[in-house]
């Protein structure tokens, strides 16, 4: 109150007169009532019904600003809706005084509507109805010389950002801790001046383009998250967790990946770009990393909505529903025709052939297709099968019949045999398995009449269960140290004639037509 009254005698020229506190308080306007001379800080600490808001002010160190010369607008509730606050809880006292101060000077004649940043950067306005985002103004547009008071009748609710909401909780602790363990230090060429480098906090896992889940504690964002709860997190960890089982030398490094690839896979189902009221009124949803929701009503429906200052939260309590072949547990197809990932033996042939509406067979994927041949020996093509995960598949071929090449060769057909190697979880290394019988009538290709146009799908193998993943998740491409030319597919699945030199253009041709391959998981 000193260094007040010494303000507003100074600024009075000099005047040789005393006066009360009271007295020097009421003239804190100058002789024509226009120009405020006291500060914000000054303005609470007067006011006998905001002392406790002064006095949490106080506590965070947020009283330097409102002394200083820079214009804020403050909106102070009264004592009695704080009456309840706990004063030892610094984090909860800062999250307030924040959530009352904006910069510059917001009056009530502000357009309703219009945002207004506050400390916290998060959004607010005037509703047009005397209350400030919800709040009954008591009192308004007080002048002081850095700005504007407004008194409150109660404290504005503070609505946390996704990222907030997962650290105040304990509950949500399993989440958020997954996600902050991804924090790095990056440099910040902008802010860096001179000697004086600037580093700042940087997380993928939030912040990448290709492979974050969104910038969820950006109050200038607006997503819709489902936010499972420690239970239903550790629920999802043990069923999604052996599909990532490897194998490494070191065991805690296998146990690492695992935890790791577990932890993504939990979290590219639970992020969506803008506010998705009632998901049940969609026909699919889309993550933000690209994972297509179709069953949307049932994907939501247990959960219990929340309010948040950037989106809509949907609490997970005790249980998450996991549409696995949606957005971890997916279909593998490998087109034939890509010649990433495809060798041939030597002397084969493989030449890429397109459809089109006038072609003697539809439906064709992507239309076109793979003609594997050899005029001398074996026909063999052998495909990479990226992101094997440890589980159960159903592995299909789909042919295109030979009627596609003409009537004349309608009936020309061959026999195959296939061999899958993929890698152990016991040790390092591969295993393999076989379908060669020479008796298997499945694996006699083509012969179809002249009328069947359709594309063939040969079931190879049924719930056929891999001991260990081959896989590589987002956060090991986000490294800038890694490559794609450093991804070592490990599986693969050979395609080749099993035709002895005896059937050659007798019985059998040493020709085959692929459309794709297709690992489809078994739950």
């Amino acid at each position: 109150m000193k260094q007040i009254n010494k303000g507003i005698i100074c600024l009075l020229s000099g005047a040789a007169l005393f006066v009360s506190c009271n007295d020097e308080w009421d003239a804190h306007y100058d002789l024509n009532g226009s120009v405020p001379q006291v500060s914000l800080m000054a303005l609470l600490r007067n006011d006998a019904s905001l002392s406790t808001f002064a006095q949490i002010v106080e506590k965070t160190g947020a009283d330097s600003l409102l002394a200083s010369n820079q214009t804020y607008t403050v909106w102070a509730p009264v004592n009695e809706a704080l009456a309840n606050v706990d004063m030892t809880d610094r984090a909860a006292l800062e999250r307030l005084v924040s959530n009352h101060i904006a910069r510059y000077s917001n009056p009530t004649s502000t357009q309703p509507g219009k945002y207004i940043y506050m400390l916290n950067g998060k959004r607010m306005a005037y509703d047009g109805t005397g209350s400030f985002n919800g709040t009954a103004l008591e009192e308004g547009n007080e002048r002081a010389v850095n700005g504007i008071l407004h008194k409150l009748s109660d404290t504005i609710p503070y609505r946390y950002n996704f990222y907030e909401y997962m650290s105040v909780y304990p509950e949500y602790s399993k989440v958020y801790e997954f996600i902050n363990r991804f924090i790095e230090k990056r440099y910040d060429a902008s802010a860096s001046v001179g000697t004086d480098s600037v580093f700042v906090d940087y997380n993928p896992m939030l912040y990448n383009y290709y492979y974050g889940i969104g910038h969820i504690d950006d109050e200038d964002s607006l997503y819709t998250m489902i936010l499972p709860d420690n239970e239903a997190w550790d629920k999802a960890y043990a069923h999604i967790s052996p599909y990532f089982t490897t194998y490494n030398a070191d065991e805690a490094v296998a146990d690492s990946i695992r935890d790791v690839q577990t932890g993504q896979a939990i979290l590219n189902g639970l992020t969506f770009r803008g506010r998705v009221d009632d998901p049940a009124s969609k026909d699919s949803l889309v993550t933000v990393t690209g994972n297509v929701i179709y069953q949307t009503g049932r994907y939501f429906a247990p959960y219990t909505k929340l309010d948040g200052s950037n989106g809509l939260m949907y609490l997970a309590k005790g249980d998450l529903v996991l549409d696995d072949t949606c957005t971890w547990n997916k279909e593998i197809l490998v087109e034939a025709e890509y010649l990433n990932g495809r060798t041939t033996s030597t002397s084969t042939s493989a030449y890429v052939r397109n459809t089109d509406a006038n072609s003697a067979v539809q439906g064709v994927s992507n239309n076109s297709y793979l003609e594997v041949t050899n005029a001398t020996g074996t026909a063999e093509v052998t495909f990479e099968i990226p992101q094997i995960l440890a589980g159960k598949y159903d592995v299909y071929v789909d042919f295109v019949p030979p009627v596609i090449d003409g009537v004349a060769l309608a009936e020309e057909k061959t026999r195959l045999e296939f061999r899958l190697v993929y890698p152990r979880a016991d040790k390092n290394g591969t295993a393999n398995i076989s379908r060669d019988d020479d008796d298997d009538p499945d694996l006699i290709i083509g012969g179809d009449s002249v009328g069947d146009n359709k594309v063939k799908t040969l079931k190879v193998w049924e719930a056929l269960e891999l001991p260990a993943a081959n896989y590589y998740d987002g956060m090991w491409f986000m490294d800038e140290d890694n490559s794609t030319d450093d991804v070592k597919v490990r599986t693969t699945f050979r395609i080749r004639t099993n035709v002895k030199a005896s059937e050659v253009n007798v019985k059998y041709r040493r020709r085959f037509r692929v459309d794709r391959i297709r690992f489809v998981p078994v739950p």
